[in-house]
C-alpha cells in the first residue's frame, strides 16, 4: 500500500503546484503592470485627440490671420500706391483696414489662447511618454519574474512526475485502476488508512460489522468503505 499512498501524495502535490502556478504573485504583478500600461495608452489616446482638435483650431485661426494680412497688404498698396484720388474711396479703404486689423487682433488672440491650451497637453504627453517607458520596463521585469517562477514549478512537477512513475511501478494494476476511478470524487483522500476500528476517511465511526470485515482482510488489501466509498488500505 505504500506505493499507492505515494502515488496519491504526488497527485496531491500536483494539485498544489497547479494552484500555485495559477495564483502566482508574479502573475498578479504582471497583470497590474499591464493594466497600468493600458491606462496610460488610453490617456495618451484621449489627450492626442484633444490636442488634434485644438491644433486644428489653431491652424484655422492662423489661416484666417494670413488671409487678413494678405487683404491688408492689398488695401495698403491700393491706398498708398497713388491710384486713389477720391477722399471718399480712401476713407472707405481706411475703414475696411481698421476693421481688418481689429479682426486680426481677435484672431491672433485666439491663436495664443489655443496655444496656451495645447501647452499643458504637451507637458502631460511628455510625462506619459516617460511613464510608458518605465511601465514597459516594469512589464518586462514582471514577465521575467513570472517565467522564472513558472520554471521552478515546472521543475518541481517534473521531479514529482518521476517519483510518481516509480511509485506506480510498485502498485498492482487493479489497485491503480480502482484508485484512478475514485480519485475524481475523493481527491486527496481517495485512499485512506484503517485504524483498526475505523476508516480514517469517514465523517463518522465505521459500523462495527464493517470494521470487523475490514479487520479480517489480509494486510495489503484495498477495501471499499461501505460508509463513505473511499478505498481503505488494510
Amino acid at each position: 500500500m505504500e506505493g499507492l499512498f505515494a502515488v496519491q501524495a504526488e497527485d496531491v502535490l500536483k494539485g498544489q503546484l497547479d494552484h500555485r502556478r495559477a495564483n502566482l504573485l508574479e502573475r498578479t504583478a504582471l497583470a497590474a503592470a499591464e493594466a497600468a500600461r493600458a491606462a496610460t495608452d488610453v490617456e495618451v489616446e484621449g489627450l492626442g485627440l484633444e490636442r488634434l482638435e485644438r491644433v486644428r483650431r489653431q491652424n484655422r485661426y492662423e489661416g484666417e490671420v494670413a488671409a487678413v494680412e494678405a487683404r491688408l497688404a492689398e488695401l495698403d498698396e491700393k491706398l498708398y500706391g497713388g491710384g486713389i484720388t477720391s477722399p471718399k474711396e480712401a476713407t472707405s479703404l481706411q475703414d475696411e483696414m481698421g476693421h481688418l486689423r481689429r479682426r486680426q487682433d481677435d484672431l491672433e488672440g485666439q491663436v495664443l489662447e489655443v496655444m496656451e491650451l495645447v501647452e499643458p497637453i504637451d507637458a502631460r504627453l511628455a510625462e506619459l511618454a516617460t511613464a510608458a517607458d518605465e511601465q514597459d520596463g516594469a512589464i518586462a521585469a514582471a514577465r521575467g519574474a513570472l517565467v522564472d517562477a513558472e520554471a521552478e514549478i515546472v521543475r518541481e512537477q517534473a521531479e514529482s512526475d518521476g517519483r510518481r512513475a516509480e511509485a506506480v511501478a510498485a502498485v498492482a494494476a487493479d489497485d491503480l485502476v480502482r484508485y484512478e476511478r475514485n480519485r475524481a470524487a475523493y481527491g486527496p483522500s481517495t485512499v485512506v488508512g484503517f485504524s483498526g476500528s475505523d476508516c480514517s476517511g469517514c465523517p463518522s465511526s465505521m459500523p462495527a460489522v464493517e470494521a470487523d470485515r475490514v479487520r479480517r482482510l489480509p494486510e495489503g488489501t484495498l477495501a471499499d468503505c461501505s460508509e463513505c466509498g473511499r478505498l481503505v488500505a488494510r
